[in-house]
């Protein structure tokens, strides 16, 4: 149970708290306690601390209470630092005393076994009853670095500095990491544990109001309350701020396998994708990454006008490296005007070669205005919107040695001063910069390891705050609409009902007649026209053709009775317990691009939309894109851009042109389906869609509905 609505009151208590309660209060070395009064104490918290203890008199010298109805007025927050099985009372106490906030250090909730749920269950409700915010159960707590409260139950490093990073993580051990990396400076560190009763979407609206924070840095398990997350992100990027997320349990291996194909093309790690792509959070992929596009956002000066990359540097050798990387993470190294190009020419020796990357030759190291103006040059590039100083000094180097890069460091950042082109400088090597040389460069975005540093970069570039798709509002359909009754019931649809269902929703599907007879297959296929494709009509054999249930290019109606009886025989020998209802004889369609377009739900986002590559090598070629839903026209396209399906539609070595316009169309009316019946469905299928010069047409349908 979370998503707990904390007050600003109650959220101000635990994140900026004037007095401190520390229930359990020891000097005991390795106790939690012992660590908060230590910590509180080492870093000069500018509040009141009040140990709580039974009967000790002081704690550290400090004068304890025997309980907290022994205060004037109540703490603001109180950090309960005894075992699991005494802290349901303790929070009681605190919040009938009024306290409106708490930290819970002990493990042995919900993260251990049923009784431990129960426990984080009664834990919510007195949070719920008092109205209080609370950091915990199972964390190591927080710190405020602008006060000095520090909330903590491990050993803080007297290193720590002040900033405009503030860390929120549901690991300890990935908080004390990131906040040690030594590269920015801290306004927050949360370790929030199993979040019980207040989450991140409590955390990141707070920290939208609070001046000493610019960027928020995520360490996430699980996002539970998606409609709370999105209400904050609106908030933070309402304030201009920047959130920086990195996700654990991103691996295959904990996606669950469903019988649509869909399951396997669009695992939960593509739902988080999809979600913080609409709620404008930067997601990357490690650590490294995390302490790069940090640096990067918490020192440039505003975001790229364009996404057009120059890179320059001083080796053919290191440049020719960095434009390999770039390629690699998705950046674009766009080709220079031939005004930028006969402007680089007059400033470098002949024999430097002007294109990007740009390789300025040893020359700048005597002469670093050179350098200052290849860069002023660049800036007045129409394709260029950042610039990469790709320079390496390493740390080992001798004195001597880093002093001879101090001119290309001073030039780049006296270029930053009145820069119109944004400019990064970058080490290949992870372990950065020589002092000497980073010391020179006091404004400028400084970032290590060419992988990591650029695909930072890239992250910063695609970052385009939230994209809410502007999507019409679809009624849901009733409890008297039959097919919402069929649905609810929980009953399997075979293919064809699957098609008429999706039919009544404006889907083009193939024209068909089911038959229960050797002669009656004859008689339809003679209906509908020649040549026709017979499929095993049952709601218990969802894969068709592994089941020898599919016949093609059926020419005649003698040729649909044997194949009637074929396809029969063969679905009852692969699966004899399967319910058959002979066969469904429908119109073979025309050749086309054969395309995937499905629904999955993910929990907790609900339903999504995945367009792929189609056919029978749909899970081969695992060429696919996901989203959530709703989605408009412009999601509809981004997704058939993310896969090779739109060069495939473009007509591809000799094929003509297919409709990409009907396609579209088709997912959105998919979108559509989703709206009204959404609720009642687990997954669709509809594999393959043959997108036609004109037109569409589902030829194959799978609906499983939610009940099943």
């Amino acid at each position: 149970m979370t998503g707990l609505a904390a007050s600003h009151e109650a959220m101000r208590a635990l994140m900026a708290p004037r007095s401190v309660a520390v229930i359990g209060a020891t000097e005991r070395a390795d106790a939690s306690s012992s660590y908060v009064m230590r910590n509180l104490m080492a870093f000069g918290f500018s509040g009141t601390i009040i140990p709580v203890h039974p009967k000790a008199e002081k704690v550290f010298g400090i004068p304890a209470i025997p309980s907290l109805d022994r205060l004037d007025a109540p703490a603001d927050v109180a950090v309960i630092g005894i075992g699991a099985a005494h802290v349901l009372s303790a929070l009681e106490e605190a919040g009938k005393d009024g306290v409106k906030a708490a930290v819970v250090l002990a493990s042995g909730f919900a993260e251990t076994d049923e009784e431990g749920k129960a426990r984080q269950q009664a834990l919510v409700g007195i949070a719920r009853k008092y109205g209080m915010a609370i950091c915990g159960p199972n964390c190591l707590g927080l710190f405020n670095l602008q006060s000095g409260a520090a909330l903590y139950s491990s050993t803080l490093s007297p290193n720590l500095r002040k900033g405009q990073l503030a860390i929120l993580s549901h690991s300890g051990a990935s908080a004390i990491a990131l906040a040690n990396s030594g590269r920015f400076g801290l306004s927050h560190i949360v370790s929030c544990g199993n979040s019980a009763a207040t989450d991140l979407p409590n955390y990141l609206s707070y920290l939208a109001d609070d001046e000493a924070t610019r960027v928020v840095g995520l360490v996430v398990e699980a996002i539970r309350d998606p409609a709370a997350f999105t209400s904050a992100m609106q908030a933070v990027h309402a304030a201009g701020k920047q959130v920086i997320a990195l996700r654990a349990g991103k691996s295959s291996k904990g996606a669950e396998a469903t019988a649509a194909h869909t399951g396997s093309l669009a695992a939960a790690n593509e739902a988080y994708e999809a979600f913080f792509r609409r709620t404008g959070v930067i997601e990357v992929a490690d650590m490294d990454e995390f302490v790069e596009t940090a640096a990067l956002c918490l020192t440039l000066k505003a975001r790229p006008a364009r996404k057009g990359v120059a890179v320059v540097g001083v080796s053919g050798g290191g440049v020719a490296h960095v434009s390999d990387i770039a390629e690699q993470v998705g950046i674009d190294l766009p080709e220079f005007s031939q005004q930028t190009i006969a402007r680089l020419k007059a400033v470098l020796p002949p024999f430097a070669t002007p294109q990007n990357p740009v390789d300025t030759t040893g020359v700048v190291f005597a002469d670093g205005a050179i350098y200052r103006r290849v860069f002023d040059i660049l800036a007045q590039d129409p394709a260029v919107g950042l610039i990469v100083a790709a320079q390496d000094a390493p740390v080992g180097l001798d004195a001597g040695g880093a002093a001879e890069y101090v001119g290309i460091a001073d030039a780049v950042a006296a270029y930053a001063k009145d820069a119109t082109v944004l400019v990064i400088f970058m080490s290949n090597l992870s372990s950065g910069h020589h002092p000497v040389v980073r010391d020179r460069l006091a404004g400028v975005p400084v970032l290590n390891g060419t992988r990591a540093a650029l695909r930072a970069v890239r992250r910063l570039l695609d970052a385009t705050g939230a994209t809410i798709p502007n999507a019409p509002a679809i009624e849901p359909a009733g409890e008297n609409d039959p097919w919402a009754k069929r649905l609810a019931a929980g009953k399997k649809l075979t293919e064809r009902e699957a098609k008429q269902l999706l039919a009544e929703n404006g889907l083009r599907v193939t024209r068909e007649r089911q038959a229960v007879t050797a002669q009656e297959a004859g008689e339809a296929a003679e209906a509908i026209g020649f040549p026709v494709v017979l499929k095993i009509e049952s709601p218990d054999i969802l894969h068709k053709t592994e089941a020898g249930g599919v016949q093609l290019g059926i020419g005649s109606a003698a040729e649909a009775a044997e194949a009637f009886k074929a396809i029969m025989q063969n679905a009852g020998a692969y699966a004899p317990d399967a319910e058959l209802r002979g066969v469904v004889v429908q119109e073979m369609a025309g050749r086309g691009v054969e395309v995937l377009v499905g629904l999955i739900r993910h929990e907790p986002f609900g339903l999504g939309i995945v367009v792929g590559i189609g056919g029978v090598l749909v899970e081969l070629v695992k060429d696919a894109a996901f989203d959530l839903l709703p989605i408009d026209c412009k999601s509809a396209e981004a997704l058939i851009d993310r896969t090779r399906l739109g060069a495939l539609l473009k007509g591809y070595r000799g094929a003509p042109p297919a409709d990409r316009e009907a396609l579209v169309e088709t997912i959105l009316a998919l979108s559509d389906f989703a709206g009204r019946y959404g609720h009642l469905i687990e997954a669709v299928d509809l594999n393959p869609v043959v997108v036609f010069e004109k037109g569409v047409c589902v030829l194959d349908a799978l609906v499983i509905p939610r009940a099943e």
